[in-house]
């Protein structure tokens, strides 16, 4: 078994936006994180964490991307989260 390296040859511009991706998706990590772990501390949420992560996207998607604080959020792809 083999592996083939390959390098992306990515102007300056390029480079920027792959810096951006990778910051925001883990500020977007960290959000969820922290969200999913303080549900934890609720015991009478009975809830599974898939139906937990749906409620967190919704919030992020809803209220978070929504303040003026965070319009910079919306030049990235939503795939992202």
């Amino acid at each position: 078994m083999y592996a083939i390296k390959r390098e992306l040859k990515l102007n300056n511009k390029e480079i920027s936006q792959m810096r951006g991706i990778a910051g925001f998706k883990r500020r977007i990590y960290n959000f969820g994180l922290d969200l999913l772990v303080t549900s934890w501390q609720f015991p009478e949420i009975k809830a599974s964490d898939s139906k937990r992560i749906d409620a967190i996207k919704k919030v992020f998607t809803q209220v978070t991307m929504q303040k003026p604080e965070n319009s910079w959020m919306k030049k990235y792809p939503s795939t992202i989260y």
